[in-house]
């Protein structure tokens, strides 16, 4: 409890001068600590025929205890557990391992016990910790390759097959429909985007929206609650905006509206399965 009441501020107080300061304080605590538990050892601990018994035992408990103090203190900064715990119990948490270090040292069933405490806590942890850094190396590999851990979004239209989703390195996903009679140049596309118009009215924009920005545009209206239609030389969109994100529909200038207005009423995120699948087939094997 010493080690941790003294050495946590200071600790805190030498993080502003970098690591070296740290380190250098990390180093002053250790040898407070052996010296502490040495001295403890000395006058309270059982008789040692060895002389060095009591300093083996002191430097012992001062390096892991003070290794484990610290490791813990990077955690609760690293996690920022002081904004959900009180500073009172994460001070009794990094005095814990000093305990254990010593029961470790004390023979026979506090030693076993002692052993077992750790071994189950330990491996309680890893269960807890594995499954969600297992979600967070895996989510790093999504955000690396595709841009994004959105979903994709997807419809049902008579007469259209979905092809694979494409990813773009960010928030859009187009997912391409093609007819399936095979009829060429009836391609229909569904974009999701987190950021495709501005705020208000998209037509203020003065642009059609995301991918399709490059193409003049011919006329824009809003058509119904939360939805707007845009023409160009080349397609007609539909925008929508679904719960918080922009989904739109593109198709050529010559295809019915009631199309559009069929592919974004059916709109919808890939389900938890579709979006696994998806994944599966845009996902480089990992190297081995």
């Amino acid at each position: 409890m010493a080690t941790a009441l003294i050495g946590t501020p200071t600790v805190i107080a030498s993080s502003f001068g970098g690591e070296t300061a740290v380190l250098l304080v990390l180093g002053l605590l250790t040898v407070a600590a052996v010296a502490l538990a040495t001295g403890i050892d000395r006058v309270t601990g059982p008789p040692d025929p060895e002389p060095s018994g009591s300093f083996a035992r002191g430097l012992t408990l001062g390096l892991m205890g003070t290794g484990a103090a610290a490791l813990f203190g990077l955690v609760v900064v690293q996690s920022d557990l002081r904004s959900v715990l009180p500073d009172a119990l994460l001070l009794a948490a990094a005095a814990l391992p000093f305990p254990f270090m010593a029961a470790l040292q004390w023979p026979g069933a506090v030693r076993r016990g002692t052993t077992l405490v750790i071994v189950t806590c330990v491996v309680a942890s890893v269960a807890v910790w594995f499954p969600g850094a297992r979600q967070g190396w895996y989510d790093k590999r999504v955000l690396t390759e595709v841009g994004t851990l959105s979903r994709p979004w997807v419809t049902t239209v008579d007469g259209y097959q979905r092809q694979l989703p494409q990813h773009t390195g960010g928030e859009l996903i187009v997912t391409p429909y093609l007819p399936v009679d095979g009829v060429r140049g009836a391609e229909l596309q569904l974009f999701r985007d987190a950021a495709t118009a501005v705020e208000g009215d998209p037509c203020a924009a003065g642009t059609t929206p995301g991918a399709l920005a490059i193409e003049t545009l011919r006329s824009c209206r809003q058509v119904a609650a939360h939805r707007w239609s845009f023409t160009t030389d080349a397609s007609q969109v539909l925008l929508g905006q679904e719960e918080d994100t922009w989904v739109w529909v593109a198709a050529a200038p010559d295809e019915p509206s009631s199309l559009l207005d069929t592919a974004l009423d059916g709109a919808r995120p890939m389900t938890g399965d579709e979006y696994d699948a998806w994944l599966d087939e845009v996902l480089p094997e990992p190297e081995t």
